[in-house]
């Protein structure tokens, strides 16, 4: 397998433009929410070894991942063979991987708070667009966060007494504009991640936490 990767970035090397004192760092996405930094690291040293610094960029209210970070070299063959991961798996997730084009330099110890601003904004439009939140069966699929009952997420409605399947999502959209709280913490904490109830493929008070996550 390393072997294969080598071979791959001997071609790309012969196309790549960049000069030596360049900084070789991938852009990850699609990092499962419970990966942590040495996870990261010990996934991208397997293959390539080299690996300098590893950061996943967290929520700053939370504390929690936001599911991207960055991987940074000290050779061009390792950083090249990082590029050729990209669709493997790591717990669960398929990791998108690609050139760190803000070219943002990361020290061994702490990044500064500017830079971290910097770098998160440049991409979060980007993430915005191709992350959307879904939601799956919690049996039948891996997940990030769990939404049915008794998790603070869960639907209060119950079937029968409030209406039925279809009242009770309608309900429940109605109910949940009324919870500011709930409404905030759906952005930070669900937004581009995968959640799960017992509901999917049906429709689901889940499809209305998505949407509330990933609207603007």
């Amino acid at each position: 397998m390393a072997t294969n990767f080598y071979s791959q970035s001997k071609q790309i090397s012969h196309q790549s433009n960049r000069s030596r004192d360049s900084t070789w760092s991938v852009f990850a996405r699609n990092i499962s929410y419970g990966t942590n930094e040495q996870e990261l690291r010990s996934f991208f040293d397997k293959t390539c070894g080299h690996v300098t610094t590893v950061r996943i960029i967290c929520n700053n209210q939370t504390g929690q991942s936001r599911g991207f970070g960055f991987v940074q070299f000290n050779t061009l063959v390792a950083y090249e063979i990082a590029l050729t991961l990209s669709g493997s798996s790591l717990n669960g997730r398929k990791l998108k991987i690609s050139p760190n084009e803000s070219k943002t330099t990361f020290p061994s110890t702490t990044i500064s708070t500017a830079t971290t601003t910097a770098t998160v904004e440049s991409v979060d439009s980007t993430l915005k667009s191709e992350q959307k939140t879904c939601v799956v069966h919690c049996k039948k699929s891996n997940y990030d966060a769990y939404i049915g009952r008794p998790s603070m997420w869960g639907n209060p409605l119950v079937i029968g007494r409030d209406g039925d399947k279809a009242d009770r999502i309608r309900k429940y959209r109605a109910w949940i504009m009324s919870q500011p709280e709930l409404l905030a913490r759906a952005k930070i904490e669900l937004r581009g991640r995968t959640i799960a109830c017992w509901c999917k493929p049906e429709a689901c008070h889940g499809d209305i936490l998505a949407e509330i996550a990933d609207a603007d």
